[in-house]
Protein backbone atom coordinates (compact mmCIF):
# COMPACT_ATOMS: atom_id res chain seq x y z
CA UNK A 1 0.00 0.00 0.00
CA UNK A 2 1.48 3.42 -1.15
CA UNK A 3 1.34 5.96 1.70
CA UNK A 4 -0.77 8.82 2.20
CA UNK A 5 0.73 12.30 1.42
CA UNK A 6 -1.39 14.34 3.67
CA UNK A 7 -4.54 14.62 5.25
CA UNK A 8 -7.69 15.72 3.61
CA UNK A 9 -9.97 18.51 6.15
CA UNK A 10 -13.95 17.64 4.63
CA UNK A 11 -16.85 19.53 6.13
CA UNK A 12 -19.75 17.69 5.70
CA UNK A 13 -23.35 18.65 5.72
CA UNK A 14 -26.33 16.85 8.13
CA UNK A 15 -29.39 18.04 6.71
CA UNK A 16 -32.62 16.17 8.10
CA UNK A 17 -36.30 17.13 7.42
CA UNK A 18 -38.90 14.90 7.85
CA UNK A 19 -37.37 12.55 8.79
CA UNK A 20 -34.91 12.22 5.75
CA UNK A 21 -30.88 12.71 5.35
CA UNK A 22 -30.06 14.73 2.45
CA UNK A 23 -27.21 12.87 0.87
CA UNK A 24 -24.77 13.31 -2.92
CA UNK A 25 -23.34 11.32 -5.39
CA UNK A 26 -21.50 11.59 -8.18
CA UNK A 27 -23.47 10.43 -11.69
CA UNK A 28 -22.93 6.80 -11.80
CA UNK A 29 -21.29 6.35 -8.48
CA UNK A 30 -21.86 2.98 -6.89
CA UNK A 31 -22.31 5.34 -2.84
CA UNK A 32 -23.34 8.49 -1.51
CA UNK A 33 -21.75 11.06 0.87
CA UNK A 34 -23.03 13.89 2.67
CA UNK A 35 -22.71 17.30 0.87
CA UNK A 36 -19.66 19.84 1.30
CA UNK A 37 -16.27 19.28 0.40
CA UNK A 38 -12.58 20.08 0.97
CA UNK A 39 -11.64 23.18 3.23
CA UNK A 40 -9.39 24.99 1.59
CA UNK A 41 -5.85 26.31 3.53
CA UNK A 42 -6.91 29.70 5.97
CA UNK A 43 -10.31 28.49 5.38
CA UNK A 44 -12.66 28.07 8.89
CA UNK A 45 -14.71 25.06 8.20
CA UNK A 46 -17.93 26.35 8.53
CA UNK A 47 -17.30 29.13 6.05
CA UNK A 48 -16.16 26.28 3.58
CA UNK A 49 -19.09 24.34 3.96
CA UNK A 50 -20.96 27.66 2.69
CA UNK A 51 -19.19 27.71 -0.25
CA UNK A 52 -19.09 24.07 -0.96
CA UNK A 53 -23.38 23.85 -0.37
CA UNK A 54 -23.61 27.17 -2.83
CA UNK A 55 -21.60 25.47 -5.33
CA UNK A 56 -22.90 22.09 -5.29
CA UNK A 57 -26.54 23.04 -5.06
CA UNK A 58 -26.69 26.47 -5.90
CA UNK A 59 -28.45 27.74 -2.53
CA UNK A 60 -27.41 29.25 0.55
CA UNK A 61 -27.71 27.41 3.76
CA UNK A 62 -28.13 28.01 6.95
CA UNK A 63 -24.86 26.02 8.65
CA UNK A 64 -25.82 25.36 12.14
CA UNK A 65 -24.38 23.16 15.58
CA UNK A 66 -20.63 21.63 15.32
CA UNK A 67 -21.99 17.63 15.72
CA UNK A 68 -18.43 16.14 15.50
CA UNK A 69 -15.81 14.73 13.11
CA UNK A 70 -14.89 11.68 11.80
CA UNK A 71 -12.04 10.11 10.41
CA UNK A 72 -11.76 7.81 8.19
CA UNK A 73 -9.14 6.12 5.93
CA UNK A 74 -9.44 4.11 2.56
CA UNK A 75 -7.92 3.48 -0.71
CA UNK A 76 -9.12 4.70 -3.96
CA UNK A 77 -9.92 2.49 -7.16
CA UNK A 78 -6.04 3.03 -8.47
CA UNK A 79 -4.38 1.57 -4.57
CA UNK A 80 -3.74 5.23 -3.71
CA UNK A 81 -4.16 6.07 -0.07
CA UNK A 82 -6.93 8.64 1.28
CA UNK A 83 -6.82 9.46 5.13
CA UNK A 84 -9.40 12.28 5.99
CA UNK A 85 -10.58 14.30 8.22
CA UNK A 86 -15.15 15.21 7.83
CA UNK A 87 -16.12 18.16 10.18
CA UNK A 88 -19.68 17.80 10.70
CA UNK A 89 -22.36 20.52 10.97
CA UNK A 90 -26.03 20.56 10.55
CA UNK A 91 -26.97 22.38 8.05
CA UNK A 92 -30.51 23.68 6.65
CA UNK A 93 -32.11 25.43 3.46
CA UNK A 94 -35.31 26.77 3.19
CA UNK A 95 -37.97 25.70 0.27
CA UNK A 96 -36.34 21.94 0.19
CA UNK A 97 -39.21 19.44 0.32
CA UNK A 98 -38.29 15.38 0.72
CA UNK A 99 -40.84 14.27 -1.69
CA UNK A 100 -38.74 16.01 -4.37
CA UNK A 101 -34.15 15.67 -4.64
CA UNK A 102 -33.05 18.86 -4.85
CA UNK A 103 -31.26 19.63 -8.06
CA UNK A 104 -27.51 20.28 -8.48
CA UNK A 105 -25.93 23.28 -9.88
CA UNK A 106 -23.03 20.85 -10.86
CA UNK A 107 -23.33 18.35 -13.62
CA UNK A 108 -21.79 15.70 -12.36
CA UNK A 109 -23.75 15.36 -8.59
CA UNK A 110 -27.63 14.11 -7.64
CA UNK A 111 -28.69 14.58 -4.60
CA UNK A 112 -31.33 12.60 -2.97
CA UNK A 113 -33.34 12.00 0.25
CA UNK A 114 -32.74 8.54 2.35
CA UNK A 115 -35.37 7.96 5.04
CA UNK A 116 -33.51 7.55 8.48
CA UNK A 117 -34.63 4.25 9.31
CA UNK A 118 -33.30 3.18 5.77
CA UNK A 119 -30.16 4.48 6.27
CA UNK A 120 -28.49 1.10 7.77
CA UNK A 121 -29.05 -0.29 4.46
CA UNK A 122 -28.43 2.69 2.11
CA UNK A 123 -24.92 2.70 0.07
CA UNK A 124 -24.09 6.04 2.62
CA UNK A 125 -20.22 6.22 2.89
CA UNK A 126 -18.32 5.99 5.05
CA UNK A 127 -20.34 3.02 6.60
CA UNK A 128 -19.87 4.40 9.83
CA UNK A 129 -22.31 7.21 9.01
CA UNK A 130 -25.26 4.90 8.32
CA UNK A 131 -25.51 3.95 11.99
CA UNK A 132 -24.36 6.94 13.37
CA UNK A 133 -27.10 9.66 10.92
CA UNK A 134 -29.37 7.15 11.97
CA UNK A 135 -30.20 8.52 15.18
CA UNK A 136 -30.39 12.13 16.42
CA UNK A 137 -27.03 13.41 17.93
CA UNK A 138 -26.68 13.32 21.77
CA UNK A 139 -26.47 16.88 23.63
CA UNK A 140 -23.40 18.21 22.31
CA UNK A 141 -23.38 16.22 19.33
CA UNK A 142 -21.27 12.90 18.61
CA UNK A 143 -18.03 13.97 19.22
CA UNK A 144 -14.85 12.16 17.52
CA UNK A 145 -15.77 9.49 15.56
CA UNK A 146 -13.09 7.11 13.40
CA UNK A 147 -13.84 4.64 11.06
CA UNK A 148 -9.87 3.36 11.13
CA UNK A 149 -10.49 2.73 15.28
CA UNK A 150 -13.89 0.65 13.86
CA UNK A 151 -12.09 -1.41 11.58
CA UNK A 152 -14.20 -0.56 8.53
CA UNK A 153 -12.91 0.77 5.49
CA UNK A 154 -14.98 3.39 2.45
CA UNK A 155 -15.87 1.24 -0.43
Amino acid sequence: MKKARAIEYLARAVCVQDGCLMVCRRRGASYCYLPGGHIEPGEAARSALRRELFEELGRRAVIGNFLGAMENRYEKPDGSPVHELNLLFEARFSNLRTTEPPLAAEPQLVFEWIPLPALKRSDLEPRLFRRVLAHPPPPGGWGWLSAIESGRKFG
